[in-house]
């Protein structure tokens, strides 16, 4: 006896079937492209922003580190009216210290002054310091060091001996910086990434009791012949991410002390404040 088959026809996708089955397809791939440049951009901010930090801390630290020895006039106090370089002042002379030693003032035409810069377009304040230099503390910004020759007890004449050390903002390329211009450089060098600008507001100690009564900026500390009576400085910086982060441009505010930034484009940014007490400041009495 012959058994008899039975074949089922096979049949394909209808149109209509593969059309549905494409569109769940893009949807599908759709959405996991979206989780994965959103998943991309949350790391890429989260590490920008840590970047930026880092930027921040070093930036502080070399201003913190550099402008507190503002005023320091070794264990022989050596008369200083005037532990800023402002904005005005006379560019300080390149001398020789004597024994074939170089001038501890490499440069001059590397320092900057201590000058108000408030445009909401711009980088900023500029700030210069001095102090004398003695085998206990003889560094200048860029890590340079004083020959012994220059220092304060054996130089020929103690105003040979004194440090600049001078912080504005500059950029690298398209990279914004904070720069240092010190005695002992040749140029000022880059010293923390991504500072965009910043701002200093000075605080006065005006009735002497070792307290500070008002904070002002330099063009008023100026005016009012006030320098002596610095005890503290207010430093806020604006950093930025070295890539861009957001998708589109944002329009955002950006406000250090008393000046605002506006900027309208795609990278992250953060403010960073502190204070900077120079103890060295407070043995000094009046003068200009």
């Amino acid at each position: 006896m012959q058994t008899k088959q039975c074949f089922k026809s096979q049949q394909g996708f209808s149109l209509i079937e593969l059309v549905t089955a494409s569109a769940l397809s893009l949807v599908l791939v759709a959405g996991v492209a979206t989780v994965y440049m959103g998943s991309r951009q949350t790391y890429n901010a989260r590490d920008e922003l840590s970047t930026m930090q880092e930027n921040a801390r070093s930036a502080l630290n070399a201003l913190t580190k550099h402008l507190e020895h503002a005023g320091y006039t070794t264990a022989a106090h050596f008369p200083l009216t005037k532990a800023f370089y402002v904005d005005g002042d006379a560019v300080p002379a390149a001398k020789s210290c004597g024994g074939g030693a170089n001038s501890i003032v490499i440069n001059p035409a590397s320092l900057v002054q201590t000058t108000d810069h408030n445009e909401a377009s711009g980088t900023g304040d500029t700030i210069g310091v001095l102090f004398y230099a003695d085998s206990t503390l003889g560094i200048d910004c860029g890590n340079e060091a004083i020959p012994p020759s220059c220092q304060a007890d054996v130089a020929p004449n103690p105003e040979y001996s004194r440090i600049y050390n001078s912080f504005y903002v500059g950029t690298v390329g398209d990279m914004p910086n904070l720069f240092c211009a010190g005695s002992r450089g040749n140029a000022a060098i880059p010293v923390a990434e991504g500072v965009e600008a910043m701002q200093f507001a000075y605080g006065l100690d005006q009735n002497d009791d070792g307290t500070v009564d008002t904070y002002l900026d330099a063009t008023a500390v100026k005016a009012a012949n006030a320098w002596y009576q610095v005890r503290t400085i207010k430093a806020s910086v604006l950093v930025r991410s070295r890539e861009p982060v957001f998708n589109s441009a944002e329009a955002r505010d950006y406000t250090l002390l008393d000046t605002t930034y506006s900027r309208n484009d795609r990278y992250q940014r953060t403010v960073h404040t502190a204070v900077i007490y120079l103890r060295n400041l407070a043995v000094h009495e009046g003068g200009a």
